[in-house]
């Protein structure tokens, strides 16, 4: 492979020639790190130790391997074995490594920095509202001026089927957790208690919490964590290219798919299923977009 530097791919990605070290890791690990090296090659490439073997000057900070962090959707060996990539400054849709070296953020963080890093805006508005008040909650009938103003804004956004409520969390997994226990609730008041299983993708991607990991579609996030929870169903992903049968047009896939969907429904019960967890864009796998 020849060498390519800052490759856009899987969120941030550098790659170099030396993939052979990179394959090595691949046969000696367990069947479970092979299936999420299998979904995650271009994670991977993005560690620096392949840069830091072929591109290492007197200037480059090193020294990180074996930190001790625990980070997510990283197998023990990445830390371990590998120089991760140290990512110190953000400018719009790029960002710097500690050693200068600049990358674009082809995942914008993780889905959530789409207006850019380091926006002066942003930056602004930030600041103003950690000076005047950096925190405070809203249990028990309190609230911010700040969180009401925008969940009025927010809810005035949907003028063709109005919305009654915004309910804020601090990340996807959160909200996905959060909309479960809402539709319970629900459920319960109504005095359906049975009505409690939801329907997701295989896949797909809902964060990696209890259940929003049980809603995600992905064997790396079940296996060995006793997932996915009871109360969770998979039906097919709507990946035409690799998933069609041979002669499938278009139309007869996504045919077979929603009948698939019903087929499921009903083999449990409509009474016991409550909702349906579908991505608008497949965001996990890159090439799903």
């Amino acid at each position: 492979m020849a060498k390519i530097t800052n490759l856009i791919g899987y969120g941030i990605v550098a790659a170099t020639n030396q993939v052979g070290p990179h394959i090595k890791h691949i046969s000696a690990v367990s069947n479970l790190q092979k299936q999420i090296v299998s979904d995650q090659i271009q994670v991977r490439w993005s560690s620096t130790e392949t840069s830091l073997k072929n591109d290492i000057s007197a200037t480059d900070v090193r020294g990180y391997k074996g930190h001790d962090m625990l980070a997510p959707f990283t197998a023990g060996w990445h830390t371990t074995d590998l120089e991760p990539l140290v990512i110190q400054k953000s400018e719009g849709s790029y960002v710097y490594d500690v050693n200068g070296k600049k990358y674009l953020d082809a995942l914008a963080g993780l889905w959530c920095t789409s207006l850019g890093g380091s926006e002066p805006r942003l930056v602004a508005a930030a600041t103003k509202q950690l000076n005047e008040l950096p925190f405070y909650h809203s249990f028990w009938n309190r609230s911010t001026k700040p969180s009401l103003d925008l969940a009025k804004e927010l809810l005035d956004l949907f003028t063709a089927n109005k919305m009654a409520k915004a309910f804020f969390t601090n990340s996807g997994s959160e909200a996905n957790d959060t909309q479960v226990k809402l539709v319970w609730y629900y459920n319960n008041a109504l005095g359906r208690p049975e009505k409690k299983k939801f329907i997701a993708r295989t896949k797909s991607y809902h964060g990696s919490t209890l259940i929003s990991a049980s809603l995600s579609g992905l064997p790396a996030l079940h296996q060995q964590f006793d997932l996915p929870a009871p109360f969770v169903l998979h039906t097919d992903c709507p990946h035409y290219w690799r998933f069609h049968q041979p002669g499938e047009t278009e139309e007869e896939f996504s045919t077979r798919l929603a009948n698939n969907l019903e087929n499921l429904i009903l083999k449990e019960g409509p009474e016991t299923v409550t909702s349906i967890n579908f991505d608008h864009v497949f965001l996990f796998h890159m090439h799903y977009i």
